[in-house]
């Protein structure tokens, strides 16, 4: 099955920061982590640079990341200098997919087919291939994600540390735009805002506003304005640093007759540093269509005319319910309305493409089929077509054409390497994955469908002044829900959406195993956030509760900053939650009775598209969950019950019995009970012998003692007559009776 690609760079990158977030990817067994942490722990430093260099290029598998998932951190010759704002490249069946690196220098691809030969490759700093600049070429692991290591410089581990810039020099300032990064030389509690025309030798923007508007977890709201220095720079001071306010930055730049919105990402202080970000336009004289950073964060797409908000509700919204748009700087309420169904939107094209190749159809032969609908399944004439060069995408291999009556047309190529078939769906453009037509042609099967219905929105007018900061909100469900912060331009309109979600979503990923008489539970724990605004738990942060007797907690090492295991209780978030998701590894483990294992959860905010994988042993029997239904499923790790899609409401229970496994041998139980009972008898046998025994050489002490203090008597009595042969022979044996008693006394 051939999975179609919107070509929307914008809406590609947005779908991975809206709500509600995607489903949790299963992990790989707990253990490996902890033999890696014990490998690094104990190996000596040069051992572990050798071994850091021959890493170079060569895949690692990663349980912390998602199936389908690659990272590939780029470097200078030292992990200690990662390469920022350079692009890899990575080959995928000899198509190519660009991404560039962030401030960490890692760049992230995902959604990588399983069965893919991969190859990532950067320049070196001048712009020239180099030996550490490509990677083997690789799969990835079936049931994770991987990490890769490449560098722009000869491998020298001693090298000053600090980070490198693409070509060996700093990013463009449009490059790092938005994405804020702690600076130890700041003072906690502060952000700086440097303004620039995507050039730092360029002269600074002077005097131009900047607003910060803080999201704090309560719902209040704080907005600072501050024009920015002879540098470019605003300084916002007095922040809060618990992490319980989320901050976004934002201006506007004039640049040839337009307005660049710029924008950035959410930001969340803590204790121990201020935070340094960059809003960049393009360069002054630059005449690219105006810059529209909120789409970022919220596709702009559909985006109504100038001087009007569309407001799309996401979820489950009430429609009798008030939407208001709010002056976030004046804190007032400048319209209302209620939400209305749109129409539909033809462009939220969902399409699914079966590929065939068929021996009947000659090599470099395309045939496509489309048919759908919005409540049909109907031939689509009309639809564009062509077939561009996998390896490079800007490159035509067959010229567009247009299906006919029948939803059918025909392409063909000469080229000698895979293809990817472009087609255009009612103004929406999709790819497939690449073809490979070279030995024999194919049949592209495709199924579109898009919504019969609209969704609710609300819009409003709005001519904005120059610098207004607004954003929506309402109250459903007893809960308030706002949209992010941003800045109207007078030039065209604005779409930003009311995710109308629970506020907190709980998922888990787990696997476990029986071991000895214990069940090891090992996984992924996600507190998902469906808000603009932090999630504070409580003063002691957030509790996630652990089956009832749970042993032996504990938490991964990377997690410890932010989670702590409280014993007999479970897992405590510690810090506030930022919009998005908090994910964290744990492990903890339940006793087996006699081969069964109770499973006993309270869940206070329910479990949502969670799963459990069992590493099945014989005669095991699992009790499901209501509703719950468990398969068995046999990767190359074992042959696992898995109960793969659980959902359970907040304030319940999951209860499940595990029965049929392992358990000690009879005489294995009763025999230390019986040396046990027996070792107890001796002992209180012991404490009766020596009380007795007490009591007896007491009585002999003061019966012994009766008879020296007698035996003294007589012989004093003796020493007052006359020495006579009688006397002394009485004499004699008085003695030797006392000195017996002396030696029976000692």
């Amino acid at each position: 099955m051939i999975q179609m690609e919107r070509q929307d760079a914008a809406g590609a990158k947005n779908a991975t920061q809206r709500f509600p977030v995607a489903l949790l990817a299963n992990l790989a067994l707990w253990r490996l982590i902890w033999v890696a942490v014990a490998v690094v722990a104990f190996a000596n430093t040069g051992r572990a640079e050798a071994q850091t260099a021959a890493a170079l290029g060569k895949p690692l598998p990663s349980p912390d990341m998602a199936k389908g998932t690659l990272s590939v951190r780029v470097v200078a010759g030292t992990p200690s200098s990662p390469v920022t704002g350079t692009e890899v490249t990575l080959i995928v069946n000899g198509a190519t997919r660009v991404a560039r690196t962030d401030s960490a220098g890692r760049a992230h691809f995902k959604d990588l087919p399983p069965d893919a030969k991969l190859q990532a490759k950067v320049l070196d700093e001048d712009k020239k291939d180099c030996g550490t600049c490509v990677s083997d070429e690789f799969q990835l692991p079936p049931d994770t994600g991987a990490r890769l290591m490449l560098s722009t410089r000869p491998w020298n581990p001693g090298a000053a540390a600090g980070p490198a810039m693409a070509g060996g020099a700093q990013p463009n300032p449009r490059q790092m735009t938005g994405e804020p990064r702690p600076d130890a030389n700041d003072p906690p509690g502060q952000i700086t805002v440097r303004l620039s025309y995507d050039d730092f030798k360029d002269a600074p923007p002077v005097d131009v506003a900047v607003a910060l508007v803080g999201y704090a977890h309560d719902g209040k709201v704080v907005t600072k304005i501050e024009k920015t220095d002879k540098e470019g720079r605003a300084k916002f001071t007095g922040l809060d640093r618990t992490g319980a306010t989320a901050y976004f930055a934002m201006t506007q730049l004039p640049r040839n007759n337009a307005t660049d919105r710029v924008t950035s990402t959410p930001v969340m202080l803590d204790p121990r540093a201020g935070v340094r970000m960059i809003l960049s336009s393009e360069k002054r004289a630059s005449t690219a269509a105006a810059i529209d950073d909120l789409s970022k964060l919220e596709r702009q797409d559909g985006a109504p005319a100038a001087g009007k908000v569309r407001v799309s509700l996401e979820g489950g919204p009430d429609p009798s319910a008030t939407v208001t748009l709010v002056d976030a700087e004046q804190g007032l309420v400048i319209a209302r309305a209620k939400s209305a169904t749109a129409a539909p939107d033809p462009t939220d094209v969902q399409v699914q493409a079966n590929f065939d190749d068929k021996a009947d159809i000659p090599a470099g032969t395309l045939r496509i089929n489309v048919h759908g609908g919005s409540h049909s399944d109907d031939p689509l004439s009309g639809v564009k077509a062509r077939l561009v060069v996998a390896s490079a995408p800007d490159k035509t291999a067959a010229a567009e054409l247009v299906t006919d009556a029948s939803g059918s047309l025909e392409l063909k190529t000469m080229t000698p390497e895979p293809v990817i078939a472009v087609l255009v769906v009612n103004g929406k453009e999709l790819s497939s994955k690449p073809l490979d037509l070279t030995k024999k042609g194919g049949q592209l099967e495709l199924t579109a469908r898009w919504p019969a219905e609209g969704k609710p929105e609300v819009m409003f007018d709005l001519v904005p002044r120059p610098g207004q900061i607004v954003y929506v909100e309402t109250t459903m469900h007893g809960q308030l829900y706002r949209t992010l912060p941003f800045q109207p331009v007078a030039e065209r309109g604005t779409r930003v959406t009311l995710f109308i979600f629970p506020r907190v979503l709980f998922s888990f990923s787990l696997t476990s195993r029986i071991d000895d008489e214990y069940l090891a539970v090992n996984g992924k724990f996600e507190v998902s956030n469906n808000s603009w605004m932090p999630y504070v738990g409580g003063p002691d942060g957030l509790l996630l509760p652990l089956p009832k007797g749970f042993m032996g907690g504990l938490v991964a090492e990377k997690d410890q900053g932010d989670v702590a295991l409280t014993p007999g209780e479970g897992f405590r978030i510690v810090r506030p939650i930022a919009p998005g998701q908090r994910t964290f590894h744990g492990a903890f483990s339940l006793q087996s009775d006699g081969g069964e294992v109770t499973w006993n959860w309270d869940l206070p905010l329910g479990a949502f598209n969670s799963g459990i994988e069992i590493l099945q042993v014989p005669g095991m029997h699992v009790q499901t969950p209501p509703n719950v239904r468990g398969e068995t499923a046999t990767i190359p790790q074992g042959t696992f019950f898995v109960l793969p899609q659980i959902s359970i409401l907040p304030k319940q229970s999951m209860v499940m019995t595990i029965s049929g496994l392992p358990s000690a041998p009879g005489w294995r139980v009763w025999l230390p009970r019986f040396i046990g009972i027996i070792v107890v008898g001796l002992m209180i046998a012991g404490v009766v012998f020596a009380l007795n025994r007490s009591k007896a050489d007491a009585a002999a002490t003061a019966e012994r003692d009766a008879r020296r203090q007698k035996l003294l008597d007589e012989l004093v009595e003796l020493e007052k007559h006359d020495k006579t042969s009688k006397t002394e022979k009485r004499r004699e044996q008085l003695m030797a009776e006392l000195e017996k008693l002396w030696d029976d006394a000692a």
